[in-house]
């Protein structure tokens, strides 16, 4: 009976632990037809953003677990992922300069970028990010890479006048100059937003960790009995 109820609370505790969302403002593939901007390490930051990023926004507490963009044609190049708070004094749209505020997550690892042959585009997909997001808290996520043989690299993009896709109202930006202001691209016809895709998970509730403790100590107190009973 024990064992049962023990198992039970494990599989329950690792259910609700498994529970994602899917973010995405890219249903059916990357759009191709709307590049972004140059993205690289050319010598002229005026025509090659260092860093591109999309600002987002959650509806409730959750854990960002990856997070992709998506560039044109096939490349494998060495990307970084990097998320940060996004400045609420200087983040209206009107605004031709904006900051960046406290970093939260530098990944020490590159991107798997994944080729699309059909679609004609690369995945830069960051896994296993484990990075804890507060709720109507405006956050940016770019990218920025040291790759030398990166330059001249375009990016997808959607253009609407919010993102729909209910990981909150994003818009992109891009640093012409490194660790420095951020400009918001408007082309009079409506916001531009990076192509994404972003999966979230659920804060654990502290009754969740309770159940998992209690699967776990019945489960070691089984194994101890059995080997005293043997």
């Amino acid at each position: 009976m024990l064992r049962k109820f023990a198992v039970s609370v494990f599989m329950a505790t690792t259910a609700v632990g498994a529970s994602a969302t899917t973010y995405t403002n890219v249903p059916l593939g990357a759009n191709t037809g709307l590049p972004f901007a140059y993205f690289g390490n050319a010598a002229n930051p005026s025509g090659d953003s260092p860093k591109v990023g999309q600002v987002f926004s959650l509806a409730s507490d959750a854990i960002l677990s990856s997070f992709s963009f998506y560039a044109l044609g096939n490349t494998t190049a060495s990307f970084q992922l990097n998320v940060a708070k996004w400045n609420p004094d200087t983040n209206a749209q009107n605004q031709a300069v904006n900051t960046v505020g406290d970093n939260l997550l530098s990944t020490v690892f590159t991107a798997v970028d994944t080729f699309n042959s059909a679609g004609n585009y690369t995945a830069i997909a960051f896994d296993n990010l484990g990075l804890s997001l507060n709720a109507d808290t405006k956050y940016i996520a770019y990218l920025t890479s040291i790759d030398p043989t990166l330059t001249h690299l375009q990016l997808s993009r959607t253009q609407t006048a919010q993102d729909a896709s209910g990981f909150g109202i994003g818009h992109a930006y891009f640093s012409t100059i490194p660790g420095q202001d951020w400009q918001f691209p408007f082309n009079g016809n409506g916001f531009l937003s990076l192509q994404y895709t972003a999966v979230t998970a659920p804060v654990p509730e502290p009754e969740t960790y309770a159940m998992l403790l209690a699967g776990l100590g019945l489960m070691g107190f089984m194994a101890r009995h059995r080997k005293q009973a043997s």
